[in-house]
């Protein structure tokens, strides 16, 4: 009989994924290059996806002794394993993990496909002169001359409208959208509006639904079924039968950069995926773009686009820099008698407080006098497993911001009996100073703590529309992408902390925030904003007090290109973690030797190590994270290409430093959004 064995390079699922050769029988099944299996090896139940045939003289690692089923998890595992191979190649990470970040959940049976219902398209509403322009500028390009594109509007410009007729565009040529946002749940408005505009076509992939949806909506985007797909990040990976348009709205966000796996950017990973399939657009959106967005617009790697104008034609609002002095409380006279004014005349009000929590800080005296003499005491409640000071919330709970970590709160401090004090303001406060000082209108909170609940956001705004709150209060997300028409007045109460952050982009990341909150203000009626700081002389408040862009972005290049940061070298972070400080820092000294450009000086030709510049090893400014100690480099190069070489000879001393130190490891993160 002929031997129906058959070898196959497999991506094997499980707690610990991996690549391996396997064989199996094809008399039992032949599943296809893209087909995700499940099968046995011995008594080992196994989930696993074919990627490739191999050779017949390749020497299986495993031999399953059944496959069960298959089906299809990639368009192309070609295309797949190319584009695993490139984001590979630039992340340094393992091939495993840019397969794995491709895939659905596993389901334990096959979803079986329901029939789309035929509902007629709506039809688009016009646009104005300048967003016509804009589409048709991007829709008669050929891709060989651009294949990126950077739309900066303003607050309320209608950049959403111009996605919409670039999306109807591409059903037009048959090809799908991936239609990438921030946060979901901060982006219903939007993604309800796509939903409508594309019924029957759009499907959601994000981490807030079940995995059988998720599983479900990978299949029809995957199948072309689904024409346009709607998620987060982790979207960007999905594959497509047909894609032809990628759209990046609010491009310049934090939450587009993985911090915790693979530390992939968003935007690096479309573009990646433009170099398997170049017939891809890629579409950048922003009113506050990324500093190195601007920076590849401007040398011609992408083209870009302005809206200085709101589509209402409405000017952007008024904003005043009160003299403020924290005596003031969090709500200034001024602040408070523009709140009267405004809430007088039926409109609303929102505030931005962006500290979690009623109090930064739980203080006791005589601990603090020990401190002096004694380093391992502090006088603040603090995280047990983070260098971070517990913040107090009002259901009496500490709670560390950074790993979630919580304790019940006493008056009394557990080392010496003495009464602890509360000190540092959250959003909590300004709730007590609204129930006293505007009892008499309703307002709503806004923060991470109050959006566990599911669908509290879609209630709030909800609400806010139907003008059934007053106040709005809440954290950063309350600047993000909301179209509150009512809204006449913000409030800025805390800025000064986030303009003295300890990291490059602290200017940049204010400027945003700042940006986008006073965008909220005024989009269809005469708007105000009032912003209150102790530095109003900053760059940063100039700029946003005369809604100045381009001033901030020339002061901020210049302070870039000088202190020799993005987008003027390439950036990478080196962090070293331990659970023994001092078993740390000496494995930091040591490692730092080793990598020193000029003891590396084989990996470059002529003088070329001057290309590189190390930093460190430092503290980060989150010196303690999970019960883990941290010590980090932060690592500069002239080019891609001469810090991919450094840092692949880094990685090798790194591991080789890891193996022989108990306890100790590495996280490369390239292009790091943080490195405070």
């Amino acid at each position: 009989m002929p031997d129906t064995t058959r070898t196959a390079k497999i991506f094997l699922e499980g707690e610990h994924p991996r690549i391996v050769y396997a064989a199996f029988d094809t008399d039992k099944i032949t599943p296809l290059a893209g087909d995700r299996i499940r099968a046995t090896h011995g008594t080992e139940n196994l989930t696993a996806v074919v990627l490739e045939y191999a050779d017949s003289d390749t020497e299986p690692q495993l031999r399953l002794n059944n496959i069960k089923d298959a089906h299809r998890v990639f368009d192309s595992a070609a295309m797949a394993m190319a584009l695993a191979t490139f984001v590979s190649d630039y992340y340094l990470a393992p091939m495993a993990a840019a397969i794995e970040a491709m895939l659905p959940p596993v389901q334990k049976r096959l979803i079986k496909l329901p029939q789309p219902a035929q509902t007629p398209t709506p039809q688009l509403a016009p646009l104005n002169a300048e967003q016509q322009e804009i589409v048709t500028a991007i829709l008669a390009t050929d891709t060989n001359a651009y294949r990126e594109h950077l739309i900066w509007g303003v607050t309320g410009s209608g950049k959403t409208r111009i996605y919409e007729h670039l999306i109807e565009a591409a059903l037009k040529r048959g090809e799908q959208t991936l239609f990438l946002l921030p946060e979901i749940a901060l982006s219903s408005e939007v993604m309800r509006g796509i939903t409508a505009r594309f019924p029957e076509q759009t499907v959601l992939y994000h981490s807030s639904l079940s995995a059988g949806e998720r599983a479900l909506n990978h299949r029809r985007f995957l199948t072309g079924d689904a024409k346009v797909a709607i998620g987060t990040r982790s979207a960007v990976f999905l594959p497509a039968s047909n894609l032809g348009l990628i759209i990046v709205d609010e491009e310049h966000d934090a939450s587009f950069k993985d911090q915790r796996n693979m530390r992939f950017d968003t935007r690096t990973v479309a573009r990646l995926r433009q170099r398997v399939t170049p017939s891809i657009q890629l579409v950048l959106g922003s009113a506050t773009p990324a500093i190195e967005s601007i920076a590849r617009a401007r040398s011609g790697e992408a083209r870009l686009y302005r809206l200085k104008q709101r589509a209402t034609r409405q000017p952007l609002p008024h904003v005043y820099l009160p003299e403020y002095k924290l005596q003031h409380g969090l709500i200034s006279p001024f602040l408070h008698q523009k709140m009267r004014e405004h809430l007088a005349a039926k409109n609303q009000v929102l505030l931005l407080m962006n500290r979690r929590g009623h109090s930064t800080h739980v203080h006791c005296a005589l601990c603090e006098v020990r401190a002096a003499t004694d380093p391992s005491t502090s006088g603040y409640a603090e995280c047990p497993r983070c260098a971070v000071a517990l913040a107090y919330h009002k259901d009496r709970i500490l709670r560390c911001h950074h790993c979630g970590y919580s304790e019940p709160y006493s008056v009394l401090c557990p080392k010496d009996g003495s009464e602890r004090r509360l000190t540092g303001r959250g959003i909590q406060r300004v709730e007590e100073i609204l129930d006293s000082q505007f009892g008499e209108f309703e307002y709503a909170r806004l923060d991470r703590d109050t959006t566990r609940k599911k669908g509290f956001v879609d209630e709030v705004m909800r609400a806010m529309q139907e003008r059934k709150l007053d106040i709005l209060v809440g954290t950063q997300m309350v600047a993000k992408g909301f179209d509150l028409p009512n809204v006449t007045l913000v409030g800025v109460l805390a800025i000064d902390q986030m303009l003295a952050a300890p990291d490059f982009r602290a200017a940049e990341n204010a400027w945003q925030l700042l940006t986008q909150v006073i965008g909220r203000s005024g989009r269809h009626l005469h708007g105000e904003v009032v912003i209150q700081t102790t530095v109003p002389h900053h760059a940063v408040i100039r700029a946003a007090e005369t809604h100045d862009a381009d001033s901030f972005y020339a002061a901020e290049a210049a302070v870039r290109r000088l202190t020799k940061y993005p987008p003027f070298t390439q950036l990478a972070r080196l962090l070293l973690y331990c659970n023994n400080e001092a078993i740390l820092f000496t494995a930091a000294e040591r490692l730092a030797k080793e990598i020193r450009p000029e003891n590396l000086q084989d990996l470059f030709s002529g003088n070329q190590s001057d290309a590189v510049e190390l930093l460190g090893p430092a503290i980060p400014s989150l010196s303690k994270s999970e019960d883990e100690f941290r010590v980090h480099f932060l690592i500069k190069a002239t080019d891609t290409v001469i810090l991919h070489t450094y840092l692949r000879r880094v990685m090798a001393l790194s591991e080789r430093l890891a193996r022989a130190v108990p306890g100790l490891r590495f996280v490369v993160d390239i292009d790091p959004r943080e490195t405070g």
